[in-house]
């Protein structure tokens, strides 16, 4: 796995001559399969530098294995002085002649042909498979094509790493499953998004099978195919206004007032535009801390689910939101977007301070997709907690909240939420960890200015359950604003449902009810 640890996260890189159109034009006179270190130089000059991880080399006391730096945009895997791979981050320099970095999906495709599966969920490397949302990674994508000696990642449907690599740097050619090969599967992803869609579901046949349709990720741009080729049961229309549904007795609450109004939340997550009519005129507060983006798929997502006015769980709370490059996989990112937000509590007035933040990442600790700064983000929310304010994020060492799922129409029983994920398996029983609804959902969707819709994912992630959980809480400050962070914690794990004396569904109702009688010693 070492390859792919170094791949997926490049240095920060200079803009200096060549240019990428003279790089490109340099790399058509290279034979990857049997360049050396030595022709790297006389095509570019001498590296920039020599490293290995966190370690730099001088020239004259080469390990043999290291990376070397040419400016502006080269680095070259260096294995006993043969060169196996060069590696590119700037927009500019093509491979093929046809892609680059920001290269979107459907020209990948163009140029080193379409897939002949999509895993979600896991990280492999045979060619010719994409693998996608992996280790916990939403929006992050690998593809490679060992026919024509290219690897890549993609964030959000665009090309970020671009790799020209030896046939040696591939496994050989390997048989797929056929259970992911042929045609639509469950959990596929059919939406249609900027960076083109994964899968064409306009000539799949769905006639009879509502349960398949349920289990797949899709948009309101999704082709489908014709009426009789549908099921006559179920409509995506219906089951993507279903899912907007937070269940659990949640607009039960809503009805009767308790909506999260006036409690301050916040959220660190991926951009996003503010217009969107789900939480359009609720974000008191944006400030972006460098992502360098303006939208994105998760960070609507997440904050529908939390304020949204069909699908969240505190409809009326006032969101601050802070936009991190969560792709940088530096945590040093989501901490100073959680000082700034501790930064705007200091100022506010007692009543109107921010009581919980919900961060759906997983920044420190084990299992961490992170790979710098942990301990930064732990001091953060060390400030947080001191300051009052509660932090709900993804980690295995302080997060309190695990993912469960729908299983059936009746969204109101915490009997039909199953730990786990659908497909998945049922996690295992965990007593510390409060489960909360993923899937099937509904969010928020808005990849360009004004153009604003709705996704539904059949198998959604934790990240999901977070800003459910921050919501629910946030009708908890509603009723009793006096409660600390502690007391509402302790509240949320003594009223869960249990379906096992391991395994704790959230219970709104149950919760709030609870609030309302609590009494302090």
């Amino acid at each position: 796995m070492w390859r792919i640890a170094i791949l997926l996260f490049g240095l920060t890189l200079y803009a200096q001559a060549p240019s990428p159109g003279d790089i490109s034009k340099k790399l058509r006179k290279l034979d990857i399969e049997t360049a050396t270190i030595q022709d790297l130089v006389r095509l570019f000059g001498e590296p920039a530098g020599y490293l290995w991880g966190r370690e730099t080399f001088q020239k004259d006391n080469l390990p043999a294995r290291y990376i070397a730096r040419f400016d502006p945009d080269i680095h070259a895997v260096v294995v006993n002085g043969q060169v196996v791979e060069l590696r590119f981050h700037t927009p500019g320099i093509k491979l093929l002649d046809a892609i680059e970095v920001g290269s979107s999906l459907d020209e990948v495709f163009a140029a080193l042909g379409r897939p002949k599966a999509v895993v979600e969920g896991e990280l492999g490397s045979i060619s010719g498979v994409l693998y996608r949302d992996f280790q916990g990674m939403k929006g992050i994508a690998y593809y490679s094509s060992r026919e024509k000696g290219v690897r890549l990642f993609l964030h959000e449907g665009r090309v970020s790493e671009l790799m020209l690599a030896r046939k040696s740097q591939f496994p050989p050619d390997q048989p797929v499953s056929s259970k992911i090969q042929s045609g639509i599967v469950p959990f596929d992803d059919v939406r249609i998004a900027p960076g083109g869609n994964l899968k064409d579901a306009s000539n799949a046949d769905f006639s009879g099978k509502p349960d398949l349709l349920a289990t797949l990720r899709f948009n309101q741009k999704t082709v489908w195919p014709e009426a009789k080729r549908m099921p006559a049961s179920l409509t995506p229309d219906a089951l993507l206004k279903g899912a907007m549904n937070p269940g659990l007795g949640v607009r039960e609450l809503h009805a009767r007032g308790i909506t999260g109004k006036g409690v301050a939340v916040g959220i660190v997550d991926q951009p996003l535009f503010a217009e969107h009519p789900e939480y359009a005129g609720k974000i008191v507060a944006y400030h972006d801390v460098g992502t360098g983006a303006q939208t994105s798929m998760h960070g609507p997502a997440v904050a529908s689910l939390l304020v949204g006015k069909n699908i969240g769980t505190a409809p009326d709370a006032r969101l601050y939101f802070v936009a991190a490059p969560s792709w940088n996989r530096d945590s040093a990112d989501q901490a100073r977007a959680l000082e700034w937000l501790l930064e705007q509590n200091r100022k506010l007035p007692n009543q109107e301070k921010i009581r919980v933040v919900s961060v759906s990442a997983g920044p420190s600790g084990q299992g961490s997709p992170f790979t710098a700064n942990h301990a930064q983000w732990d001091k953060a929310v060390e400030a947080a907690e001191r300051e009052g304010i509660l932090v709900l994020d993804c980690t295995a060492h302080h997060g309190i909240i695990g993912p469960c799922w729908f299983d059936g129409p009746d969204r109101e029983k915490p009997s039909r939420c199953v730990p786990g994920f659908p497909g998945a398996g049922q996690a295992r029983p965990d007593a510390k960890r409060v489960m909360a609804p993923t899937s099937p959902r509904t969010t928020a969707e808005v990849y360009q200015k004004s153009d604003f819709g709705y996704q539904y994912t059949g198998r959604g992630g934790l990240s999901w359950a977070i800003p459910y959980v921050a919501g629910v809480l946030a009708m908890g400050w509603q009723v009793r604003p006096e409660m600390t962070a502690k007391e509402m914690v302790s509240l949320l794990f003594e009223t869960a449902y249990r379906r096992d004396p391991g395994t704790l569904i959230i219970d709104p109702p149950a919760f709030i009810r609870a609030v309302e009688r609590h009494r302090r010693p």
